[in-house]
């Protein structure tokens, strides 16, 4: 009897030169790595369940005249490309720089994203994914789990059983991953107004694209990206003696920069953003003791998110 353990499960990634191309192919050719030279260490990855692309088929089972009454006949009338989902520690700033920086979507969006392959052995068989696109991206960390989490969701174009040599190890388990207390110590601003104490923060990023993943021989499109949805949450202690650039209305409301340096393993500056709506505790008067804040701020005039 097979036993499956997820020892023997691992993955790999690459960037692609065109969309779905693989290391050097065409659009759409998914040209296959040719071993470990083209793959490279992902991060190491959480101790939870991980979710990899893959293709289902979507089949129909059809009832005709000539056959018997108990009898069908089964075709495949599509495919469906199950997005993928992988979470790890932060060890360097790869990922968000992939999420945040497809150019120009801070000039007005319409670039063709940056795609990546991700190949892989989900216990089964080996796989590869071809014109990965990030569609979520979130970076957490709290005071009690110390190290930072990335969370990147993603849908690619087509995936493909294929075998080929991956490295000895496909995940880096030397880095030091992020420290939340590193975070928690360093320079955080908001609008200038300096952040005394983190509890924690959830910063997410939401690309939004013009074309769902296709598959197969469905006609090629390329997808662009069509918009970006930018939230950071965020717990804290502030001596700002005026909240006015928190609580201001009408013209005089003017965006709010924050700025984190660094944010685990880079520099994080987002510019223009604003409250959500019904996200801070602005009406509150905590117990006895200093007031801690939570706000969730989100995208409010010409945003510009960077890892300088």
């Amino acid at each position: 009897m097979t036993v499956y353990h997820t020892k023997d499960g691992w993955w790999e990634y690459y960037m692609e030169t065109n969309i779905a191309g693989g290391p050097a192919g065409v659009a759409y050719a998914t040209t296959a790595p040719s071993g470990a030279a083209e793959l490279l260490p992902c991060n190491a990855p959480f101790n939870e369940e991980q979710t990899m692309p893959m293709v289902e088929y979507i089949q129909e089972a059809l009832e005709m005249a000539g056959q018997d009454i108990q009898s069908k006949t089964v075709f495949t009338k599509g495919i469906k490309i199950i997005p993928g989902k992988i979470t790890q520690y932060m060890q360097n700033s790869v990922w968000l720089d992939l999420a945040a920086g497809i150019s120009p979507a801070e000039t007005g969006g319409g670039a063709v994203p940056d795609t990546f392959l991700l190949h892989f052995d989900n216990l089964v068989n080996q796989y590869t994914a071809y014109g990965c696109r990030i569609t979520v991206y979130s970076l957490s960390g709290s005071k009690g789990a110390e190290f930072l989490k990335e969370t990147i969701e993603f849908e690619p174009y087509d995936v493909q059983d294929e075998d080929v040599a991956m490295d000895t190890v496909p995940f880096d388990l030397t880095t030091a991953p992020a420290n939340f207390e590193d975070v928690g110590t360093t320079t955080i601003t908001i609008d200038g107004d300096a952040v005394v104490d983190l509890e924690s923060f959830n910063l997410t990023i939401t690309n939004t694209y013009t074309e769902g993943p296709h598959g197969g021989s469905y006609f090629h499109k390329y997808p662009f990206l069509e918009k970006r949805d930018i939230e950071l949450e965020m717990e804290f202690l502030t001596f700002v003696a005026d909240l006015d650039q928190l609580l201001a209305e009408g013209p005089s409301a003017d965006p709010i920069d924050i700025v984190f340096t660094p944010m685990g393993k880079c520099n994080v500056s987002i510019t223009n953003m604003k409250l959500k709506p019904e996200s801070t505790n602005i009406n509150t008067i905590p117990e006895k003791g200093m007031k801690r804040w939570k706000t969730t701020f989100e995208i409010g005039g010409a945003c510009v998110i960077t890892t300088p």
